[in-house]
């Protein structure tokens, strides 16, 4: 016998929303999935979705965000003892499959804070493991080595690399030559 709303727990509840959610978004885009196409497939109520999620932007900074735990939680995983640049190279190059849905969080930037949120918790990924590479090549505090730019450049590289074209390389390829020729003594100096 199936059980009702009551018998699910909410974040077991939650949990079906964010699986078909992220399914829909990956095939369909962000664009043209609705919330009814997520209820439907999640099995719940049209209405019922709004108790879990407030909006389509909700449910999609919630799939963003899921998407980026389970990478650095397998990029933990696997990459245990690896550089930081591997792990930003391999975990870039892993989440290839998502970059229309990085579009789209550019185009609702403007217009959602939770995906503003999801946006700025990857972008903080990619920093973090700029400045691990930083300070595992001794740079982070040398003299003269502006930080900030290195970090401010790999964002924009990436950022950059996801806008839709044919004739950009993947993300992971370009930020792993930025980097490797930022860090092989080519670091930008503060000027002052």
């Amino acid at each position: 016998m199936p059980r009702n709303r009551q018998q699910i727990p909410r974040e077991e509840r939650a949990g079906d929303l964010l699986a078909a959610a992220t399914e829909l978004f990956l095939a369909k885009g962000y664009a043209k999935t609705t919330m009814a196409d997520i209820s439907a497939a999640a099995g719940v109520a049209r209405g019922n979705v709004y108790w879990y999620f407030n909006s389509k932007d909700d449910i999609f900074a919630a799939v963003m965000d899921r998407m980026l735990s389970r990478e650095i939680r397998t990029l933990s995983a696997e990459q245990a003892g690896a550089d930081p640049l591997s792990r930003l190279v391999r975990g870039l190059s892993d989440m290839r499959y998502s970059r229309p849905l990085h579009q789209a969080m550019h185009d609702r930037l403007p217009h959602s804070e939770a995906v503003r949120e999801a946006h700025n918790t990857f972008l903080n990924w990619i920093v973090g493991l700029v400045d691990e590479l930083m300070a595992e090549r001794g740079l982070d505090d040398a003299p003269g080595v502006d930080a900030a730019l290195v970090r401010d450049v790999a964002v924009a590289a990436f950022e950059g690399a996801h806008v839709p074209n044919d004739w950009n390389r993947p993300a992971h390829e370009m930020l792993r030559f930025l980097m490797e020729s930022v860090l092989a003594g080519r670091a930008p100096v503060k000027r002052a």
